[in-house]
């Protein structure tokens, strides 16, 4: 048999294995309990979207999924669409 594979140290390959988070030294003012944050009561609604309404949310939310892709500003008639659609899905203001 010749020579084998010969191995050559990798420098800088420590910096993979190194923790992502650095550790956490604990203090008097270190929360340590859970914290829960949910609502007292159930604050759910029904909405009726039109088929319509499903395509133009859709869009929006591929636009805000993709902000910097360069749009052309929307026409007046789906500006309004859009601003009728934010309305009905804020719903009514107490």
């Amino acid at each position: 048999m010749g020579k084998g594979f010969k191995r050559v140290s990798l420098f800088g390959s420590e910096e993979l294995f190194r923790p992502t988070r650095p550790d956490v030294v604990e203090t008097e003012d270190t929360i340590t309990e859970v914290v829960e944050n949910r609502p007292t009561g159930k604050n759910y609604r029904t909405l009726h979207l039109t088929p319509e309404e499903i395509d133009l949310l859709l869009d929006a939310i591929q636009v805000a999924k993709y902000p910097d892709r360069p749009r052309p500003k929307p026409p007046l008639e789906k500006h309004d669409r859009l601003d009728a659609l934010r309305n009905k899905l804020q719903g009514p203001r107490d």
